[in-house]
């Protein structure tokens, strides 16, 4: 085969009728739009005037300031309500712990009345008669197995002692020409404990 023989192929396909485009069918599709579809400008909005900005801010002024009255208003009902739980609780607790701690306190003295020093019992009755007496003779009754305790805490003070077994066990009775005394502890403790109620009770109110 010889050059002049060779000829291209696609020289020898005869050209379509047509062109490719209306060949292939057509499918309707919707409009799509992409970043890069060219879109109308949007009308730019005019400036707002400055009455119109001056509406605007007085409004917005007005809706802050009912808005944070309308929370405060909130957080004070809230602030009542817990302040009200707490008086509540408080009551309900106080009442009973100043009772117990009465009761505890007059348990505390009553033992120690039963175990303490005669001595270191009677010295402070005596210390005080003294002091009301101005040092005038005075006689102390006292039960029998008291009188050495009293004797001690008596010292050199103008009183005479008598022992009585009618007196009860860390009792004391001091008579003077314009005095007198008479304590005992077992007939005190209920005094003490309504004291001692009643002081915790108006600290607590």
């Amino acid at each position: 085969m010889t050059a002049k023989e060779i000829r291209p192929f696609l020289a020898t396909v005869a050209s379509p009728s047509r062109a490719l485009g209306a060949v292939l069918p057509r499918i309707a599709t919707p409009e799509v739009t992409s970043p890069w579809t060219p879109r109308a400008e949007a009308p730019v909005a005019a400036a707002p005037s400055e009455d119109e900005l001056a509406a605007i801010y007085e409004d917005a002024r007005a809706r802050g300031h009912a808005d944070g009255r309308a929370e405060t208003a909130a957080l004070r009902d809230r602030l009542t309500a817990a302040l009200a739980a707490v008086a509540a609780a408080h009551a309900a607790i106080a009442a009973p712990a100043a009772e117990l701690i009465a009761e505890i306190a007059g348990c505390i003295v009553e033992a120690w009345t039963q175990c303490a020093d005669r001595t270191a019992m009677f010295a402070p009755l005596v210390r005080g008669w003294a002091l009301q007496s101005s040092g005038q003779p005075a006689t102390a009754r006292v039960h029998p197995d008291d009188v050495a305790a009293l004797t001690e805490a008596v010292a050199d003070a103008p009183i005479t002692i008598v022992g009585d077994p009618a007196i009860a066990r860390g009792a004391l009775e001091l008579h003077g020409a314009a005095l007198e005394l008479r304590h005992d502890w077992t007939t005190r403790l209920p005094d003490l404990r309504t004291a001692i109620e009643g002081a915790l009770t108006e600290v607590e109110s």
